[in-house]
């Protein structure tokens, strides 16, 4: 009987936009909203600008397909990078922070 019932009921498709957009060309401007306190101190915003800024290319990068990106030199980047957008330098920290 609960089969029967199951498959009496109606089945809702989901749509899923598989548009493809490549970040590594969009301008950080277009990524920041101000809205209710948020500002581009939030973390994606911050690793945009790091992957988006040229004297950090042999540091942390886009991957040349543009829809990853990599650190390049670890330890540049942990005594570089690390400090000018964060207020550590620790790298296990700023992997979690990604991996939100």
């Amino acid at each position: 009987v609960a089969t029967m019932e199951a498959s009496k009921m109606k089945v809702k498709k989901s749509v899923v936009d598989h548009t493809y957009r490549d970040y590594s060309k969009v301008d950080i401007s277009e990524l920041v909203v101000n809205y209710r306190g948020l500002n581009k101190e939030v973390f994606p915003s911050k690793l945009h600008e790091m992957l988006s800024t040229p004297e950090y290319a042999h540091i942390i990068s886009w991957r040349p397909h543009g829809r990853a990106w990599e650190v390049v030199n670890r330890s540049l980047f942990i005594s570089v990078v690390l400090p000018k957008y964060f207020n550590h330098r620790n790298f296990e920290s700023f992997n979690r922070s990604v991996n939100m």
